[in-house]
Order: structure tokens, then C-alpha cells, then sequence
């Protein structure tokens, strides 16, 4: 990203100062050239925030800004050098003092073989490098005499007026409130939503929302595309958001057959990928939103004809800045947005800045407020951007009119685009803040900003410090979240957890304009033309089969996340890199001069088909994340990698590795870990793995992440307990290791492995998977002990442990949030006993937080119950019953066969969503008075479905056809044998074969006769898959049209969804592609 001149001065000033007094320092001789480059720098960091501001505007004092950057670039590979080198001196002078035999090559630090420097026990390179610091104090010496001219305003040290206040980060909800107000874009919606549900003379129409970049487009369409009317009238509701990021016409298509609900395989033709969408939409009507056009060519060239001649009907609204855009589409109908008038605008601030809806805070303050609102004039991003501005102000007069009266509002320099609030918004961020999110200019237009992503690319670029107790990960967490509370980046609603983001097309466009020519992304032979030789950050995107990367010497950062292969051979001629992402499968192998990039902080190998790492590797001492998940050709990592004594995360899941080399203790900066193989045996080439004990020494770590923990002793004594930092957990055994007999001596070792990882109490989320010992670890044996250990815990997952005749007590967890239990297969009753008692009595409140409960592939389970003996009706009137499940919002129970019965007393709880699928032995479904979403999928034995009172969706799947134990076709030959032969068929196979073809489930019928008779409110609806013949019969004038057409909303599919049929009964609306030759 772009350097902040007035961040990265005071950043580089605080390095200087830190290692001048370091031994290593000391011993190359270069510590008075660093003083004085320190002193230096000290004092022209005082008007580098003046500098940052006017090279908006001065294109001389840009130049000067360009200059000084160049400097300082250098001066902090300078410092990496020095250290580099100084550190291999003292420890070549500390071994050079041992015996010969307790010195190996693993356990020194060798000469490095870098091109610019001789060995470092060489007085010539001590010179070398004390040459180059006297040049840069000497280029530094004109830099600031130049800088007189200017007559730069000072600020004083480290003045950061914006600097955060930890105390001051808001909580932010999971739920994003819609930022919709005024009257204006109701109308719209309204007016808009009655269009596109209309007849129309054409099957296939577009419409357009037409306005200025942030006036509201995508809100208007997100309004109308979630209202219910469209959900009723159209099978398929499918957004795009093409923005220019669909480069390849290809990709689109692929994302659009994706969000239709169709599968592409391994297709990449555009021949190809038309006819399976043309396979997907045929005989069915669509609801298609193209979000942010720029190009009419994707609508009229690629896919306008496919969907008109494959859909019943489809109704297309695009937005798009430009009317000419829209009207070169043939749109029928265009809606211009127009801009918020100031009562509206001054509403949408209040909902961001008052979140307590204090009326006499608002009517205080609204005087400056409008004011303020006036000059964003009527834009919605700019009216947000301000708004997070405001918020750091609290309501404070004074503040808001220094908000109001900044000279950033009258910026220039600037894109009109860009001026007043956007710019004001950003220039109010903190230093760090704004290092984080210019960051994010990094990724290309329409990839999404993931979090964990961030975290280590902000940490490796050395945004992050850490602060107090809080690890730099934790620090790096809460920028990100802060910069979703200031409306820089836009949470995706799909993640609850925020967890991936978007940013807005503005923003971006400010990110992009400060980053300026540091940085391109696309077709690196563009860059190479378009860009200058200072190029530090590239992001290879396009659809070449293969690129080639050269002259970008001063590259601080490459990516390349698109299918594209590359030489990677060239990597070692980019001595600067700090950040290498290379993934996909045309990466197969990485050279041995990658150990000449000591300035690594970050590689990123993730999903690539490498085959090992060079030795070379060891090398990178900078080194803070190696990313190796998914590479599935990864069998060895090299014994160097233990050299990697910054190392900070080792990322190795779904690396099919023999084992993790052993030392890997010696990395005490881990601290996250995930998928590390254990094997405490030497392998068939005589190198020993990683074992349980290494993991004693790494007391930083906060995830933790085990594989084939079989193979580790069962003597490993108690490792995890000092692990005072460790929030996530994950034990983990091989998952095929069980398809074989297993010993009684061996599920007794993996009983004792797993009593010996014992984790420390703030543990927050847990994973046991393929466990096969015959009972849980002693930690996890009753409430008492579960409580001390897991009391913290959130998130826990019991993945096939399918020897373990019980599960544990986990009522009392007093903090869990999600239970998942999966292939628990030696259970066959789940009792009170799993609610848990604390000290041996029964507790008023089992699962306190509780929200998510899913039980899956439990083939043996048949009983479960919440109350001793079922005795719920019988308790004395003096005794309080047991509450269960207070805060439970869904139940999940998947391929649990043999389950019979719901346990009674689940009528007590506030149940909101239930999900039953291949329950085989399940009758029942009743008395559930809080329930709202029920899912039934293939349950043969259901027989009542009722007491549902506030149900209002139901979904019903009933594959009875296609998987039945007898399936149709066998039934089919079955019955012509017999013919043939001569032999009586039984009436009873005849009328079970037209059953399962024409009727609907009993249950059903009877369900919705119920409601008939007790009619309830608009909300419910009933979505059914079933056969083809039972579809039929839901038709006009068939059979069970009468039951269907007192239905408020009906969806039902057939045929792999190739056959349909919809209908509302307010306002009537009547839809089938089905024909009596169907």
C-alpha cells in the first residue's frame, strides 16, 4: 500500500531507536551512522503530516514526498540488514568459542548469501554497510535542506489527534440495521416492486436504477429484491454484483449459474457454461438483479438471449451510473435516484451517531448537524462517512463545529468524486486506521476482504502493535472492526460473525487515489508499461495461462490468486518482498533463492501443488506466517523451518505431511498452529517428527490445531495447561485409523493422550474429532470437572467419537453458545444426565446460552429424554422445575435413524427453527407452541405434524420415490418378472408403488386440514419437494388443490426442481411450467 509518510517517519524514527543499542549493532560499527540518520529523521518526521496534506495538491512538494519515501524505504531494509548480520556475527563468534562437536550446521546462523554484501565475518562488508548508511544520511541531509522552501508546519511528536481510545470501541451487532430513512426510497421500492410483478407484454424485461456513485442505488435494489411480493412472484431470485471486477466473461457466468442453484463442474468454455445455465433456467421464471453495470455489452452479448428463450418469465433491474448504459441495454423503465433531501439525510445520521435515540441529545445538536449534513449534499456514503466521524466526537458542540469548519471539506487535488465528507471521513481515521485500510486498495475490485487474511498481511506489514495484554492479533481484530463501525468496509450479512467484508466503490476509489502509482493490480505486462520502476505492491489478476513477472525491483509485495502459472524462478530476484502470496494449482514448485529474501514476513503457498520447500527457507528469520493449508502434494517440511524463530502462525491443514520436523519447540513467537502432524517415531528417512512435549515450551499460543494424535505416547505429560493465551482448541486423531480392529491397549493409550491435554480454563472454542477412545478424557467426565476446565467455553464440536457410550455432562457450561455432535455412534440414550448438575445437585438452568444445538449421524441413538422418568407432570408444587435450553434458537438432527421420539419438556423451550432430516423412526413432531421454521426431510415414519402454533414456514422433502429402501425402478422390474412368469402381483406392491408416485405424506394432509379449520395469519408458508405425479396432484382441480389454495404462500419442485409450481392466495398469483404430458 502507499507509505503514510507522517506514520511510517515516526515508525522508522522508534526502530532506530531501538536497535541502535543492540549488541548486534554495536558489533558491525554502524552505530554512530544510525544515530545520526535517527537524529535526522527526528526532525523532519515534525512536518511530514504537513507534507502528507499538500501533496494532494503540489505536485513540487509531491515530488519532494516521493523522494523522502525512497529514503525511507531503504533505511528500513537497512535496519533488517544490519540486525541480519550483526546477529550471524555474534552467534558465528559465540559457536566459534564452543568445541567443534556441540556446533552443527542446524544450530548456526550461516553467511546468507546476499548479492549486495560479502560474508559477514568479512571487515570489507562492516565497511559495506556502513557506506550505505553514510549515503543515506547524506541523500537525507539534501532531502531536508530541500524541504525549507516548502515552510512545512510543525506538529509535535507522535501527535495523532485521531489516536485511538481502546475504551471507545463500540460493540458492533451481527445484525446490521438497514439504512434506509425518508420516504423517498419507500415510494421507490413501492412503485418499482408493482412494475416488476405487472404482466407484461414481453417475457423478458429490464429495468434500471440510474444515479451517482453513493447516492443509493444498491440500497433501493437490495429493498426491492428482499421485498415478499418479488419472493412470491418468481421462482429464482438471483443477485449479481458485476462491478468492474467480471473481467472475464467466464466467471460471470459461472456466478450466476452458482447463485441460480446450479452446478458448473469442471466447465470453462463459454459454450459450455451457457448451456448448463440455459439447463437450470429452462421452463422457470427469474428475478435477476445486475448490481453496478458498466458495460451493456455482458447484458446484450452474453447472456440477454439465453435468458429470454430459456425462461417462463424474468425481470432484470440493473444499477448503473450512467443512463446511456442502461438505455444501450433496452431498458423499459429507468428510476433515477435522487439525492436525500436534508430532513432525510439528517435522520440517517442520527441512526448512526444517537444509537441510544436520545431525542434531547438529537434536538441539541441538530442546529450543527444540518449543517453539517448540508455540505455532504444529499449523498448517503458521504452523510455515513461523516457520521463515523461525529461518533468519535461524542455530543460535543465544540467538536462538531471543528468537524463543520475543517479546511478538509474544501480539499483540492482531489477527484470531485472524493472531496468534502469521503475525504474529511478519511482524514479523521487514526494513523493506524488508515495504514489498515488503504491496505485494503490492495485486493481486486470484487474480491472479498476476509478477516483472517487481514490480520496477518496488517501484522506483516508492521501496522500492528501489541498493546498491553492484547496480542498484535487481537489489536489487528479490533481495527477491522472498528473500521466496520466507521463504514469503511461493509460486513457481507451472510457472516454473522463479520468475518468477510466488501468495501464501497467510492471508498475504494479514495483508497486507490492515496495509494497512488505504489501499487497495481491486473495484468502485470500492463504494469510493467503503465507503471514506473518504484512499483512496490503488485496483485496479478487476469485470464493469461501464464504471466511473467521482471524489472519491478523494489516490489515489497506480490500476489497471485488467479489461475495463471508462473516462473516462479524470478521470485529470487525481488530482494525487497516482505509479503509472497502465491496460490492455485499451476504453482508446482518454489526455488532455492527464495532463501535470499531475508525481509519475508509473509508466505502465502496456500492451494498450491508444490512437492517440499528448499532447505533454503531456514534462512528467512523474518519470517512471522508460513501458509501452507490445501497444498495436497506436500508430503516433508524441511528441518530448517525450525530456524524460523519469528514465526507467528504455521498454517498446515490438509497437507498430507509425514510429519512436522522436530525443534519446532524452539518457535516461541507461535502462536497460532494448525494441523501439526505428532509422531513421536523416527520415519523411514531416519528424521524424527514433532512431539506432544515440544508443545510444553510454546506458552504464546493462542490456536491450536493437533492431527494423528494416535501416534503420540500416552507418557506425554500435561502440555497445555501453561497455554494462559490458548482460545482455540482443536484434538484431533486420523480419521481413517478406526476402519481397522483397534486394541484394547490402544483406545487405553488415546485415553490417556487426551487426559494429558488437559486445556487451560480460557478456552473458548473446541474440537475432538475421530476420538476412538471408550470413554471422554477425565476433564470432560462430569459437570464439576467440565465446569472448571470449559467454563469460557462458546463453540464445541464432538466430531466421531464413536466409541464413547455416553456424552458428557455439558448442561452446566455456563458460557456455550453452539453444540455440535456428530457420528456418535456407540450412544443409544441421551438422558438428563447430559443436562449436568453442579457438585452432584441438579441446577435450576441447564444450557444457559445455549443457541444452537445439532445432532448428526447418530445411527444408533433411539431415546431421549430431558426429565428423569418422564415424570415432568408429577413434581411437587413446592419444587421449581428444571429450565432447559433459555436461549435455544435452532435444533439440527440429521441421519439419527433409529431416534424415536422428541423428548418431552422441548415444549418449555423457545424453539425458532427445527430441522429434521432422515430421521427414520421419528413419528412425531407436536406441542411445540414457539416454533417458526420447521424443515422435515425424508422421514418415512412421520405420522402427526401438529400443536404448531406459531409456525410460520414449512418445508417438506420427500424423496420417497428415488430413495426408498425398494426404489421404484427395482419395484418396476419386480413387478414385470412377475407378470412374465405368470405370477399374481400383490395388490399390496401396486398400491405402495401409486402411493409413493401420487400422494402426498399423510401427515401432511392432515396438517394442513388442520389448519384449515383453524385458519391462522399470512405469514405461513409451505415449500414442498417431492415426485413428480405428487406435484401434480397439488395442481388447479386436483386432488389436494383444495388443501394448497388455503395456503397463504405455496412453493413446490419435482424432477431435480425442473418442474414447479407457485401460488399466494393475497394477492392471487398462480405459476406452472407443469403439462398433462409432464
Amino acid at each position: 500500500m502507499a507509505m503514510l509518510l507522517d506514520a511510517f517517519g515516526g515508525k522508522l524514527v522508534e526502530k532506530l531507536t531501538n536497535v541502535i543499542e543492540e549488541k548486534a549493532i554495536m558489533v558491525l560499527g554502524v552505530k554512530d551512522e544510525l544515530q545520526r540518520l535517527r537524529r535526522r529523521m527526528e526532525r523532519i518526521a515534525r512536518v511530514l503530516k504537513d507534507a502528507e496534506r499538500r501533496r494532494i495538491r503540489d505536485e513540487t512538494v509531491k515530488l519532494w514526498v516521493d523522494e523522502l519515501k525512497d529514503l525511507m524505504y531503504d533505511a528500513e531494509d537497512i535496519i533488517d540488514l544490519c540486525m541480519i548480520q550483526g546477529t550471524g556475527l555474534l552467534q558465528d563468534d559465540h559457536h566459534s568459542q564452543l568445541p567443534e562437536s556441540s556446533t552443527t550446521a542446524s544450530t548456526r546462523v550461516r553467511c546468507y548469501n546476499f548479492p549486495l554484501f560479502s560474508c559477514v565475518c568479512s571487515v570489507p562488508f562492516r565497511y559495506e554497510i556502513a557506506d550505505k548508511i553514510k549515503s543515506l544520511n547524506d541523500r537525507l541531509t539534501e532531502i531536508s535542506e530541500d524541504k525549507i522552501k516548502f515552510k512545512f508546519m510543525t506538529s509535535s511528536k507522535s501527535n495523532d489527534a485521531n489516536a485511538m481510545n481502546e475504551a471507545s470501541y463500540r460493540q458492533s451487532s451481527s445484525l446490521l440495521e438497514p439504512d434506509v430513512v425518508g420516504w423517498d426510497i419507500k415510494d421507490a421500492t413501492k412503485r418499482l416492486v408493482e412494475l416488476l410483478v405487472s404482466p407484461h407484454e414481453q417475457k423478458c424485461c429490464l429495468f434500471a436504477i440510474v444515479g451517482m456513485g453513493g447516492i443509493g442505488k444498491t440500497t433501493l435494489a437490495q429493498q426491492i429484491y428482499n421485498n415478499p411480493k418479488i419472493k412470491d412472484a418468481f421462482v429464482l431470485c438471483s443477485w449479481i454484483c458485476v462491478s468492474k471486477s467480471f473481467t472475464s466473461r467466464t466467471d460471470l457466468l459461472k456466478e450466476i449459474i452458482r447463485k441460480t442453484g446450479g452446478g458448473y463442474g469442471e466447465s470453462t468454455t463459454i459454450d459450455e457454461l451457457q448451456n448448463i445455465l440455459c439447463d437450470v433456467l429452462h421452463g422457470k421464471s427469474l428475478f435477476l438483479v445486475l448490481d453496478d453495470i458498466w458495460d451493456d455489452n455482458i447484458w446484450n452479448d452474453l447472456i440477454k438471449n439465453l435468458i429470454g428463450g430459456t425462461t417462463t418469465k424474468c425481470r432484470v433491474l440493473v444499477t448503473t451510473r450512467d443512463r446511456n448504459t442502461s438505455v444501450k441495454m433496452g431498458a423499459i423503465h429507468i428510476h433515477n435516484v435522487n439525492k436525500l433531501p436534508l430532513d432525510s439525510g439528517w435522520e440517517l445520521l442520527c441512526k448512526i451517531v444517537f444509537t441510544n435515540n436520545d431525542k434531547r441529545d438529537m434536538q441539541r445538536m441538530k442546529d450543527i448537524g444540518m449543517k453539517i449534513v448540508e455540505k455532504c449534499d444529499g449523498l448517503p456514503i458521504a452523510i455515513k462517512a461523516i457520521a463515523s466521524v461525529l461518533v468519535t466526537k461524542g455530543q460535543n458542540r465544540r467538536e462538531w463545529e471543528n468537524v463543520l469548519n475543517s479546511d478538509a471539506w474544501t480539499i483540492t487535488g482531489l477527484p470531485e468524486e472524493l472531496q468534502g465528507a469521503l475525504y474529511l471521513s478519511y482524514e479523521a481515521l487514526p494513523l493506524a486506521l488508515k495504514h489498515c485500510f488503504l491496505y485494503c486498495a490492495l485486493y481486486p475490485r470484487g474480491r472479498e476482504l476476509k478477516l483472517e487474511d487481514l490480520v496477518c498481511q496488517w501484522i506483516a506489514e508492521d501496522y500492528i502493535e501489541a498493546k498491553g495484554n492484547a496480542s498484535m492479533e487481537d489489536v489487528a481484530k479490533s481495527y477491522y472492526m472498528e473500521l466496520i463501525c466507521r463504514s469503511f468496509l461493509q460486513p457481507d450479512p451472510v457472516y454473522v460473525d463479520m468475518s468477510i467484508c466488501t468495501i464501497h466503490d467510492l471508498l475504494r476509489a479514495l483508497a486507490e487515489f492515496f495509494v497512488g502509482g505504489e501499487s497495481f493490480s491486473g495484468d502485470p505486462q500492463e504494469a510493467q508499461i503503465t507503471k514506473s520502476k518504484k512499483l512496490r505492491h503488485l496483485t496479478v489478476t487476469g485470464n493469461r495461462e501464464s504471466v511473467s513477472i521482471s524489472h519491478f525491483d523494489c516490489l515489497r509485495s506480490l500476489r497471485l490468486w488467479t489461475p495463471p502459472s508462473l516462473n516462479t524462478q524470478v521470485i529470487g530476484n525481488f530482494k525487497h518482498l516482505r509479503l509472497l502470496l502465491l496460490n492455485g494449482d499451476k504453482i508446482e514448485n518454489i526455488p532455492d533463492s527464495i532463501g535470499d529474501l531475508v525481509h519475508l514476513r509473509l508466505l502465502d503457498l496456500e492451494r498450491t501443488c508444490i512437492l517440499n520447500l528448499p532447505d533454503s527457507l531456514g534462512n528467512l528469520i523474518n519470517l512471522q506466517f508460513l501458509l501452507l493449508n490445501d497444498c495436497k502434494s506436500l508430503h516433508i517440511l524441511p528441518n530448517s523451518i525450525t530456524n524460523l524463530h519469528n514465526l507467528r502462525w504455521l498454517r498446515v491443514s490438509e497437507a498430507p505431511l509425514k510429519y512436522v520436523p522436530k525443534g519446532i519447540g524452539k518457535l516461541g513467537h507461535l502462536h497460532h498452529v494448525e494441523g501439526l502432524i505428532i509422531s513421536d517415531s523416527i520415519g523411514d528417512d531416519g528424521e524424527e517428527g514433532c512431539n506432544l512435549e515440544e508443545l510444553q515450551m510454546l506458552e504464546k499460543l493462542n490456536y491450536l490445531s493437533i492431527r494423528n494424535l494416535e501416534k503420540s505416547s500416552s507418557k506425554s505429560a500435561s502440555v497445555l495447561s501453561n497455554k494462559t493465551h490458548l482460545r482455540e482448541l482443536q484434538l484431533c486423531c486420523s480419521a481413517n485409523y478406526t476402519d481397522g480392529d483397534i486394541q484394547q491397549q490402544e483406545t487405553d493409550k488415546i485415553v490417556q493422550v487426551f487426559d494429558n491435554l488437559c486445556p487451560p480454563p480460557g478456552l473458548e472454542d473446541l474440537l475432538i474429532q475421530d476420538f476412538f477412545g471408550g470413554q471422554y478424557p477425565k476433564w470432560m467426565s462430569s459437570s464439576t470437572s467440565i465446569n472448571t476446565v470449559l467454563r469460557e467455553l462458546i463453540y464445541l464440536q464432538l466430531i466421531n467419537c464413536s466409541n464413547c457410550p455416553h456424552l458428557p455432562q455439558l448442561g452446566q457450561l455456563p458460557q456455550l453458545k453452539y453444540l455440535k455432535i456428530v457420528g456418535a455412534t456407540a450412544v443409544v440414550s441421551i438422558g438428563p444426565e447430559f443436562l449436568g448438575n453442579y457438585n452432584g445437585e441438579p441446577t435450576e438452568i441447564a444450557f444457559p446460552k445455549l443457541e444452537s444445538l445439532i445432532f448428526m449421524n447418530m445411527s444408533n441413538w433411539e431415546e431421549w429424554s430431558l426429565i428423569s422418568g418422564e415424570e415432568e407432570d408429577n413434581e411437587p408444587a413446592s419444587r421449581k422445575p428444571l429450565m432447559f435450553f433459555p436461549r435455544l434458537k435452532s435444533i439440527s438432527i440429521i441421519e439419527c435413524r433409529k431416534l424415536k421420539a422428541l423428548p418431552s419438556g422441548l415444549n418449555r423451550v423457545n424453539i425458532a427453527q427445527m430441522f429434521i432430516r432422515k430421521a427414520h423412526s421419528l413419528s412425531r413432531v407436536s406441542h411445540l407452541p414457539f416454533l417458526k421454521e420447521l424443515i422435515v426431510a425424508d422421514c418415512p415414519m412421520m405420522e402427526c405434524v401438529e400443536k404448531l402454533e406459531s409456525l410460520q414456514s414449512l418445508m417438506v422433502v420427500d424423496h420417497r420415490v428415488d430413495n426408498t429402501i425398494f426404489p421404484q425402478c427395482f419395484l418396476l422390474c419386480l413387478i414385470f418378472y412377475l407378470e412374465r412368469n405368470n405370477i399374481s402381483v400383490p395388490q399390496s406392491l401396486i398400491s405402495y408403488l401409486e402411493e409413493i408416485n401420487t400422494s402426498l405424506l399423510q401427515w401432511l394432509i392432515s396438517f394442513l386440514q388442520q389448519r384449515e379449520e383453524n385458519p391462522h395469519d399470512d405469514l405461513f408458508q409451505l415449500k414442498l419437494k417431492c415426485s413428480a405425479q405428487a406435484l401434480k396432484g397439488c395442481l388447479k382441480g386436483r386432488p389436494h388443490w383444495t388443501l394448497i389454495q388455503q395456503v397463504p404462500r405455496f412453493i413446490g419442485f419435482a424432477g431435480h426442481e425442473r418442474m414447479y409450481m407457485k401460488y399466494t392466495r393475497e394477492p392471487y398469483y398462480y405459476e406452472t411450467n407443469i403439462t398433462d404430458e409432464d
